[in-house]
């Protein structure tokens, strides 16, 4: 996953501090208005939800049900923000500061890109790493690209997602994926990578059981191959097993795993090639989840898809009882409630996006991923930093369940 595919959006923001943040929902379950604290006048990094592993970054490897400051790092440094993971048993991130790497997290498979295999809970760089425009975090294993258009990976090895033309391994430190010509943009799934090249053709390598390399089986590959049938593609993004396609006409295409109608197209049939997804046009950002997705269209709606067990969607329709059955949308639906939000981040199976002013979350809860001071599932958007907290960009774990505004 790789935050970068929502630079056509990308608001630049001044520092300034952070106010008191406040969890009342919008509309949403009776009684339940927590207040929660983003340490007024701290500029930091801002994260909460799971942090067994140090993925928080804050020092500790519990949970924070409400924003925490990631340690020593600070917004107005940090240009980009990836998290990482196929659970919350071993999410990590990394940060792109001033074209330099930082990582934090989980670490049994070299993920954090420093040499060892031990958790992080504070960020720490990543060697061998400079000039970097683009990161991406993975399931258990990273990606960077440099400014010459050089991709380097590292991390878990075993589908052969660093694309070395090796598999069953791992690796600690960054190393460069050979055999593509130069790559303006880079993203990651739980198991597999993609690159866009600047020719607008795009890359993929890794595990293919249900088709996310797109190159029309299901064949695993340890080195970049081309995906089938995409040309003059202008952003990707990876979700869990899936990915999505931005095109320069303005529409989506997708591909790999389809059980929740991931790929949009009215189906729940996988794919090993390129799919349209239904009735999107003037698309301007996409946002790959796990299992779900979003679009932002260049009047500033905002368009969803796929698994809605805890309300990912925000379909208004839908009774506020966790025990209703939600539905899964196999083809786009328009989200009203975030109309004109700038940027969108899609977890395991929450939500989070900014605004001028404020960032909202909503869905599944379970380890304080909304950051509202509960582990009650929302069905409805909660406002978690409130006016004058000047986030410019969010992020959510690819598979777990942390969030991340900076």
């Amino acid at each position: 996953m790789s935050p970068s595919r929502r630079s056509p959006l990308r608001r630049c923001t001044g520092l300034a501090v952070a106010a008191l943040a406040t969890a009342a929902a919008l509309t949403g379950v009776s009684g339940l208005a927590p207040t929660a604290i983003a340490n007024e006048g701290n500029p930091t990094v801002l994260s909460w939800g799971a942090g067994r592993t140090g993925q928080l970054g804050n020092g500790t490897m519990t949970d924070s049900l409400s924003p925490s400051s990631v340690t020593s790092l600070f917004r107005g440094d940090v240009d980009q923000l990836s998290g990482g993971g196929t659970s919350s048993s071993d999410s990590f991130a990394l940060a792109r500061t001033d074209r330099t790497v930082k990582s934090w997290g989980h670490n049994s498979s070299g993920q954090l890109g420093n040499g060892g295999r031990a958790n992080q809970t504070v960020p720490t760089t990543v060697p061998r790493l400079t000039g970097i425009k683009d990161i991406a975090a993975g399931g258990q294993h990273g990606l960077a690209l440099d400014t010459s258009g050089q991709v380097y990976s590292w991390g878990d090895n075993t589908y052969g997602q660093l694309g070395n033309n090796r598999t069953g391994d791992s690796r600690t430190v960054p190393d460069r994926v050979q055999g593509m010509p130069k790559v303006k943009q880079i993203s990651a799934g739980c198991d597999f990578s993609l690159a866009l090249l600047e020719n607008g053709k795009v890359y993929a390598w890794g595990r293919g059981i249900h088709g996310q390399l797109g190159t029309g089986n299901r064949a695993t590959s340890a080195v970049p191959r081309q995906v089938t049938g995409l040309e003059n593609i202008v952003a990707i993004d990876a979700g869990c097993y899936h990915a999505l396609a931005l095109t320069a006409d303005n529409t989506v295409k997708s591909w790999g795993y389809n059980l929740y109608g991931q790929l949009g197209n009215s189906s729940t049939k996988s794919s090993t090639a390129p799919v349209d997804v239904d009735w999107l046009e003037d698309v301007a950002s996409i946002e790959a989840g796990a299992h779900h997705n979003y679009v932002i269209t260049s009047d500033s709606k905002v368009w969803g898809w796929g698994n809605n067990q805890y309300g990912q969607l925000l379909e208004a329709d839908e009774a506020f009882d966790a025990n209703v059955s939600r539905t899964n949308r196999t083809a786009p639906v328009e989200i009203p409630r975030l109309e004109g939000v700038q940027h969108l981040a899609a977890g395991a199976r929450h939500g989070v996006a900014v605004t001028a002013d404020d960032v909202f979350t909503w869905g599944h809860n379970g380890e304080g991923q909304l950051g509202n001071g509960t582990t009650v599932a929302r069905y409805e958007s909660v406002k978690i930093l409130s006016e004058g907290s000047a986030i410019k960009d969010v992020s959510a774990s690819l598979g777990g369940n942390t969030t991340y505004a900076y």
